[in-house]
């Protein structure tokens, strides 16, 4: 089965500050093997950008930290230093789809990630894409797209990166990244260590003393290795190696007293990359290895629970460029995936592929996107995917832009073929999405001002859930709902310079109802009930302030109330802050940092059950030193 997998064809082509001298003057050359994609260019969307310098100057240390605190996602946390799923525009966990450089992190088995277990500093780019995506991405891009990127730098001789950072409740970070090359080879090493006891104290109930966190202790391992090679001035081949390993301890809920149960995740992911530039032609053909363990123990039940799957993907396209207006793109994929666990009759298999074509066209004043996608599930044909957005600036501080897409997410494997329970008859969740923006940016001296409004519309039929068969008390997995998501996200942004000083404030909301369309009995929901776990009301608002090599940033969140399983989950604020000092030198640069989290001791939980720790502290520095190559040429 391995051996007839087939290459894919695919994938086309305030802060706060931490600014360095260079110590000797670089040349660019002019021919440079890189050409920005279709499916990396969303047209008629919401996109998010952080890069390197951005993701050094940010209290946060894993993609859920940076979500919460940077762009105002909901992340459904199960305390600190456990599960973090995220919700984007009342969609659930499998509605995000997570990416490393162009291939899905989504385990197949659960259909999710754990966005706690990726380092922030893992990659030199990570970007945040709202709404639908199935024609560009595949199977679960119906909430959203996180994509994490390794990039090279050919123009950097060699250089050294050192992060420490010690906080509350026993927790200890460590990050060592380091790299050398010259204008045609380049390797990178990232080693990355964490650990925390997470014992902090909660309240169990109003009037009741405080209990202490137990069985909450984390460790956490990461080794990343890049090697970027440039054979000429129109071939460059990529390898990216990523290990991973995480055992950590599962702490009771705060209506039990006692846990034994803990979890050992561990990971190897690796891809190979080439890509050929030749004038405006771009072809590209990836492959990819992915296995992963998750294994949960609970002594006190003498329960274990040991599973794997493995992965092999494969991806090749190809892009034209016509006369910088049009741009086309084909692609093709094809994975392999097979698993194990106890739960499984016989370890299950499963083989994906998709055809992919995409035309993008600009004029000075619009931009027009149209992409279609055709899958194939285990020999089945899946419906037909397309999708279309638009750019039109009406004005240089005015702007409109729109997207309807159709979108899907195949079913688990457990969702297929745990027993008992799974259902092989499954069919794929399947929606429709549209959305609109509207935005403005006005400069007025030295003050620049942005604002924005989206509002979106979502619906979802044959929606998944496990449920009790009729007549029978054995839960199973349905296509057993449809859901209705809609909402606005108003955006407005200041940003100010007055001589040494600099301050950037920025502020949203989210309005989103996403709510059932069908009635159960059991779980019990009626029509128009809100998912649980999704908040109708959502706000946040940052403010960045800059003076000479100073800075302040205060983070601060409102998350309003939501339903859970047993009742009620009450609205909560929390907020954050930030102060760091850098220092630039010829080679190095250093920066020295203090973070208060949960500033006002607030007493709240995410999930029912699971309390999140009160005001706690981080303190850290990082250093990094760097030396320029006098010239880069081939």
């Amino acid at each position: 089965m391995i051996k007839n997998i087939t290459l894919l064809l695919g994938l086309l082509a305030f802060p706060l500050f931490l600014l360095g001298q260079l110590d000797t003057v670089i040349t660019i050359p002019e021919v440079e093997i890189s050409a920005e994609k279709i499916r990396k260019q969303p047209v008629g969307t919401q996109l998010e950008k952080w890069d390197s310098e951005k993701l050094n100057s940010l209290p946060a240390q894993n993609i859920a930290e940076l979500l919460t605190t940077e762009s105002g996602t909901f992340i459904k946390s199960y305390g600190s230093g456990s599960l973090a799923t995220s919700s984007i525009r009342g969609g659930s966990a499998g509605h995000t789809l997570v990416l490393w450089n162009g291939f899905s992190l989504q385990s197949p088995i659960l259909g999710l990630l754990d966005l706690s277990l990726l380092p922030l500093s893992g990659s030199e780019e990570i970007s945040l894409q709202k709404g639908g995506s199935s024609a560009l991405w595949g199977s679960g891009a119906i909430g959203g797209v996180i994509a994490l990127n390794n990039k090279s730098d050919f123009n950097t001789k060699k250089f050294t990166n050192v992060k420490t950072t010690i906080g509350s409740f026993g927790n200890f970070n460590q990050e060592v990244k380091f790299g050398f090359g010259n204008s045609r080879v380049q390797s990178v090493t990232k080693l990355f260590h964490q650990q925390g006891e997470n014992n902090f104290k909660y309240f169990v109930a109003p009037n009741f003393p405080k209990r202490e966190q137990t069985n909450a202790q984390v460790s956490q391992q990461n080794i990343l290795q890049d090697f970027y090679w440039k054979i000429d001035k129109k071939n460059q081949l990529t390898l990216h190696f990523w290990q991973q390993y995480s055992d950590r301890n599962i702490p009771p809920t705060n209506v039990q007293t006692k846990s034994e149960a803990h979890q050992n995740d561990q990971a190897t992911r690796i891809i190979l990359d080439w890509k050929n530039v030749n004038g405006s032609y771009v072809l590209q053909g990836k492959v990819g290895f992915f296995k992963e363990h998750l294994d949960y123990y609970d002594d006190a039940t003498n329960l274990v629970s040991l599973s794997d799957f493995t992965t092999l993907t494969s991806e090749f396209s190809g892009q034209n460029f016509f006369k910088n207006t049009h741009k086309l793109f084909a692609g093709i994929t094809h994975s392999f995936t097979t698993a194990n666990n106890d739960g499984y009759v016989n370890p299950p298999t499963e083989n994906r592929s998709a055809v992919q074509f995409s035309y993008f066209f600009q004029q000075k004043k619009y931009k027009l996107q149209a992409s279609v996608r055709q899958g194939l599930i285990d020999g089945k044909l899946i419906p037909i995917v397309p999708s279309l957005g638009f750019d039109y600036t009406i004005s240089p501080s005015l702007k409109l832009q729109g997207k309807v897409s159709r979108n899907y997410r195949v079913p688990t494997l457990n969702d297929r073929f745990w027993q008992v329970g799974g259902n092989e008859n499954l069919n794929p969740e399947s929606g429709w999405s549209q959305e609109a923006s509207i935005f403005s940016q006005v400069t007025v001296g030295k003050s620049s001002f942005e604002f924005s409004l989206t509002g979106f519309n979502r619906n979802i039929d044959q929606w998944i859930l496990w449920a009790p068969a009729e007549g029978q008390s054995i839960w199973s997995a349905f296509n057993i709902t449809k859901v209705w998501s809609r909402g606005l996200e108003p955006r407005f942004s200041f940003s100010q310079k007055i001589e040494t000083i600099q301050l950037h404030f920025f502020t949203g909301y989210d309005f989103i109802k996403s709510t059932n369309q069908v009635a159960m009995d059991l779980p019990k929901r009626e029509i128009g009930q809100q998912l649980i776990y999704v908040p109708t009301h959502q706000a946040f608002g940052r403010v960045n302030l800059v003076w000479k090599n100073v800075g302040f940033s205060y983070q601060h969140s409102f998350v309003g109330k939501s339903e859970g399983q047993y009742g009620d989950i009450e609205s909560y604020q929390t907020g954050n802050a930030r102060i760091q000092y850098s220092q630039n030198w010829k080679t190095c640069k250093s920066i020295v940092f203090f973070n208060i989290n949960n500033i006002w001791n607030t007493n709240y939980i995410v999930v029912e059950r699971r309390p999140m720790p009160g005001t706690n502290y981080q303190i850290g520095i990082n250093f990094l030193f760097q030396k320029q190559l006098n010239h880069v040429k081939l």
